[in-house]
């Protein structure tokens, strides 16, 4: 592979980025072969988000959302642009009491797609929500979309289980244990991100609880290939799992250091 010589990245950082984001994310790398490389930014450039997203060629569960009558549903833009609204079976919503909720969704507005379309970007909002974040942290998108919950927001928000493993997310990629982020703009098109972290569990799904209606993106976060979770307080790496994806039996800021994983602590070998 070519043209990262300017990000510092190792060739075995390299791969692993392109690699997680080809097999765990069902994208297509056609943006990416064109230019004969791959850069991190580009994991988080519109083209490429808009692919995981709603109507997007990248797979993840998304069809039409459709009417009684069996309508395909959509809107216009002020601009007279037509845009569908999507459902996604793999994506479940309840309310505090454990009852089932309607939700649609839209893909991510230009607006949205502009603020968080460079990986810095994304370092900075995770920093913003208080996440310490090395240097060599490396942040990929796994799926996105503006969510609706169709007869308003539960009260006490509504709560999502994401099932990762028919959204095509598979073990290679993300395994029980590890951290999922999921960021979600506070008002549309404001550029303004919060983030939650929720854990995979034993059969690939993670579960967040959101206030809102509004744009979200699931991200996971590497280290050298290794996925990793940040600590929000003191900056230490926690939960982390090596790159070969031996468990770890020391979670809670500790590591097995298994397969030249970096300690949690100074980032060193």
């Amino acid at each position: 592979m070519h043209g990262l010589s300017e990000d510092g990245l190792t060739s075995k950082k390299i791969v692993a980025v392109a690699l997680t984001a080809a097999m765990c994310l069902g994208l297509s790398m056609t943006a990416f072969a064109a230019k004969g490389g791959w850069t991190k930014n580009d994991l988080w450039s519109p083209d490429v988000l808009k692919e995981q997203g709603p109507g997007g060629p990248g797979g993840l569960g998304w069809v039409p959302a459709t009417d009684a009558d069996g309508n395909i549903l959509y809107w216009t833009d002020a601009e007279g642009n037509r845009h569908y609204t999507y459902d996604n079976e793999f994506v479940d919503a309840r309310d505090a009491k454990g009852h089932k909720v309607d939700i649609s969704w839209r893909e991510l507005s230009a607006k949205t797609l502009k603020s968080i379309d460079e990986e810095g970007k994304v370092a900075e909002i995770f920093k913003k929500n208080g996440y310490n974040v090395p240097d060599d942290t490396d942040f990929i998108p796994i799926m996105n979309g503006n969510i609706t919950f169709d007869e308003g927001v539960p009260a006490g928000g509504g709560t999502l289980t994401f099932q990762m493993a028919d959204l095509g997310v598979n073990s290679e990629g993300v395994q029980a244990g590890d951290t999922i982020y999921v960021m979600q703009e506070t008002a549309p098109g404001s550029g303004v991100w919060e983030v939650y972290a929720a854990k995979v569990g034993q059969n690939l799904d993670i579960v967040v609880t959101l206030p809102r209606n509004g744009s979200i993106v699931l991200v996971k976060t590497l280290s050298d290939g290794t996925v990793i979770s940040l600590d929000q307080t003191t900056g230490e790496v926690i939960d982390r799992k090596p790159a070969d994806n031996v468990a770890n039996n020391n979670a809670k800021g500790t590591s097995t250091n298994a397969s030249g994983a970096t300690s949690p602590k100074t980032g060193e070998f």
